[in-house]
């Protein structure tokens, strides 16, 4: 006999459209509950992403870290919870306030973290321990992380070349995509900018005060945004690199070594 699919069950989007008030009043029965569940060795207890800042939209996720005393482990908590998705990052002291003053070649997307946020519990003036980390990171100097993303940039490069060279159009795309996001870290670093939400990434990248010359145009041909032939695709992302690397010249960054290190 012919077996007889069933197909009385489908899979239900789980996420439904939820207010910035929705998020800021879950948020908050979370924090009661981590602060009953883990008690004095909770420091902080904050909102940050777009919540954060208001920037949320309908099918936003709500992101909370926990910040705990040294020595309290607990897993990080991902979950869809009354058809909103939730996040829950938990640190300890001392590794949270290191990272606050960490640069990193990422930074442009992990500064915001630190420095916007709706405080839900906080013990004894305690962020203005991650304020003092947070000052100390803005007196930091890029050189080195820039000249670490302008490397990834050029590494993206090299990749679309290669999916060039197979005749692989799927893979240039795609090669050619991240390109767009790796020069966008050179970017965002050399003009000390970090994003406030990805969904307004693009835009705040365009807002930069230092670009490259043809900037706008290139990364809409480089990342597919824009119609274009392979040629035009391949010109524009060698162009593309060109253009980055001149801007960050000036401020002594070079990828080459004369010498091999180790």
């Amino acid at each position: 006999m012919r077996k007889v699919e069933d197909n009385s069950w489908k899979p239900k989007f789980p996420l439904r459209k939820v207010s910035h008030e929705e998020r800021v009043e879950l948020a908050r029965k979370i924090a009661s509950q981590i602060l009953d569940t883990h008690k004095d060795t909770v420091l902080a207890i904050c909102i940050y992403g777009s919540t954060a800042k208001k920037l949320d939209r309908p099918y936003s996720d709500l992101e909370i870290f926990c910040v705990a005393t040294d020595g309290l482990e607990v897993k990080n908590k991902r979950y869809v919870y009354d058809g909103l998705l939730v996040e829950i990052d938990y640190f300890q002291e001392s590794n949270f306030l290191k990272e606050a003053t960490r640069v990193g070649w990422d930074w442009p997307l992990g500064a915001d973290q630190y420095r916007n946020r709706i405080v839900l519990f906080e013990r004894d003036n305690w962020l203005k321990k991650l304020e003092k980390a947070v000052a100390e990171n803005d007196r930091a100097d890029f050189t080195e992380e820039l000249r670490w993303a302008a490397e990834t940039m050029t590494e993206s490069l090299a990749a679309v070349r290669n999916a060039h060279f197979k005749g692989d159009l799927k893979e240039l795309r795609t090669r050619a995509f991240y390109m767009t996001w790796d020069t966008a870290r050179v970017v965002f670093l050399h003009n000390r900018r970090y994003v406030l939400t990805t969904s307004w990434f693009w835009k705040q990248l365009f807002e930069c005060q230092e670009q490259p010359k043809g900037f706008r145009k290139l990364i809409d041909v480089v990342a597919g945004f824009e119609k274009a032939t392979i040629a035009e695709l391949v010109d524009a992302a060698e162009d593309l690199w060109r253009a980055t690397m001149l801007m960050v010249q000036p401020r002594g960054i070079s990828i080459e070594s004369a010498v091999i290190k180790v």
